[in-house]
């Protein structure tokens, strides 16, 4: 976790970044660092750090050869090595983020590069680079009063309670590439990030988060896309069974990867099944798998929405299933030339 109370800002630089294919250039201002007061240096703080304080999931700078190589490690590296070069560093980073700024959704925006101390990442004091972008402003009203009357005029600022794009780098695990948080809203969850995947080189560090992420995932495209075609399951029996394997990451706080298997299929042959999807899943995406770790509450809740029960049919219902197969009968009405579910219960909410 990460303790940001104590942390301080203890150098900004600013500059402006467009979209390449737009051709609207780099901005750099003869005055690199940017001097702040009290009030701003505070407001900064919180809205560079406080996005970040309840992640779990890390990345690592990644580089295909060596991670020396990697220009945003090397610009990192620099800062840590003496915090005096950030100004100097600046020019270096904005240009390298233009370079991969070519798609339509990305804007031009203030890039801010900022470097903390007093950070308490897993109870060690830390320095951190905070990397962000800020290419929507948020309106506000200023009320100016005149001799006559109250003028109300619309400006925009930065948002301080959310960012788009942003990362936070910590001169930890130097050698692996440092210890990397991340955030980009702008991308969609299934392409490829402009922000993580393009300008930072990201690679996920494979730790419990990692780990509780991909077993959600795997498990959920196993039920949903191959059980049904391998053993003849119907809607109801899958969500049953993911309903089980959501039980089973919400129940538990230790992950082992036989003990999941035998609580989600009841039949060997189903277990072995599913057992060399793991494996086909972990070679297709080159993710090492770990078969015991503890789970990541964190993971279980942003992925959990895989897991979702839901039986739809057609435009008219849903029916959301939270257990209790033995409850749910499925049929067809000769009369009606129409498939049906029965469901059992005692009481009806209102």
């Amino acid at each position: 976790m990460l303790d940001i109370s104590s942390a301080h800002l203890r150098r900004l630089a600013t500059a402006w970044v467009g979209n390449k294919n737009r051709y609207e250039g780099v901005g750099i201002p003869k005055q690199t660092l940017t001097p702040l007061h009290e009030v701003a240096q505070e407001l900064l703080t919180g809205a560079f750090l406080k996005p970040f304080e309840k992640s779990e999931e890390f990345f690592y700078f990644h580089h295909e050869e060596d991670v020396s190589h990697h220009p945003v490690f090397q610009s990192c590296l620099t800062i840590f090595s003496n915090p005096e070069s950030l100004a100097d560093q600046l020019p270096i980073l904005a240009q390298r983020l233009y370079e991969q700024s070519e798609l339509p959704k990305v804007k031009g925006g203030e890039f801010f590069v900022a470097y903390f101390d007093d950070i308490l990442l897993q109870n060690e004091n830390v320095q951190a680079i905070a990397l962000v972008k800020i290419q929507t402003k948020d309106p506000f009203l200023k009320v100016e009063r005149k001799d006559e009357a109250f003028l109300i005029n619309v400006l925009e600022g930065i948002p301080t309670a959310k960012l788009e794009t942003a990362a936070l780098i910590f001169n930890v695990d130097e050698s692996e590439g440092y210890r990397i948080c991340a955030i980009d809203t702008v991308s969609k969850k299934d392409e490829r990030s402009f922000w993580k995947d393009e300008f930072l080189r990201l690679r996920p560090i494979e730790d419990n988060y990692f780990n509780t992420r991909h077993y959600i995932a795997l498990s959920g495209e196993f039920i949903n896309d191959k059980l049904p075609h391998q053993f003849g399951l119907d809607r109801a029996d899958q969500l049953d069974t993911l309903y089980r394997s959501g039980l089973y990451f919400k129940e538990n706080e230790e992950f082992e990867f036989d003990d999941y298997a035998k609580t989600l299929f009841p039949e060997e042959e189903q277990q072995e099944a599913f057992k060399a999807f793991r494996d086909t899943y972990s070679t297709a995406y080159a993710v090492p798998l770990e078969e015991k770790f503890d789970i990541s509450n964190q993971a279980v809740k942003k992925e959990f929405k895989v897991l979702k029960s839901v039986i739809k049919l057609d435009k008219n219902f849903h029916i959301y299933v939270h257990g209790r197969r033995d409850l749910i009968e499925r049929g067809f009405d000769e009369e009606k030339g129409k498939k049906y579910y029965k469901v059992y219960f005692d009481e009806e909410a209102l």
